[in-house]
């Protein structure tokens, strides 16, 4: 976890006696209570989440959150544990990015920029390179969809990442 000055890092850590279900339905609670419940704002519109399809009572959103594409062909997404874990840093970042930016922690800061997605939407990214992070939001009319949310695991990814910023900051 990163010693932050300004921003309080939490993680959702899966107890010993605690079975997946149990971890799950304990993470979810708090994305819901932070994102929905709270009504999560960025850049004065509410960030919401995909609802449909509804799966044991929680939101697509969520499930799209904790897994990652399977890169094989297969239609279906793979459970990622970091993922789970890292639930509380989207609320985290998204309240507090403008106080990177007045600070002197000697972190690397979380970045923010928007770049088109397959070369037609703005998607507004929400990167903490110390801890590879990143959040992706889609801006709507009158609120920001909360695309995904992920560790960047692949050293390429966050190479990729990186170059993409600092074009956007040109």
């Amino acid at each position: 976890m990163i010693k932050c000055s300004r921003i309080n890092f939490t993680t959702i850590e899966q107890n010993k006696n605690e079975n997946t279900t149990d971890y799950h339905d304990r993470a979810y609670k708090i994305f819901k209570k932070e994102i929905i419940d709270e009504k999560l704002m960025f850049n004065g519109k509410e960030v919401r989440t995909r609802e449909y399809p509804i799966i044991d009572n929680k939101v697509q959103s969520f499930f799209h959150i904790i897994s990652e594409e399977n890169k094989k062909g297969v239609k279906m997404r793979l459970y990622k544990p970091e993922r789970v874990r890292m639930i509380p840093y989207i609320s985290q970042m998204i309240k507090n990015y403008q106080e990177c930016q007045k600070c002197y922690d000697n972190c690397s800061k979380i970045k923010v920029w928007s770049a088109l997605f397959k070369g037609k939407q703005p998607r507004t990214k929400i990167f903490f390179e110390d801890e590879n992070y990143i959040i992706i939001l889609e801006e709507r009319k009158d609120y920001y969809l909360l695309v995904s949310a992920y560790v960047v695991d692949r050293p390429d990814r966050k190479i990729d990442l990186l170059k993409e910023y600092n074009k956007y900051k040109k």
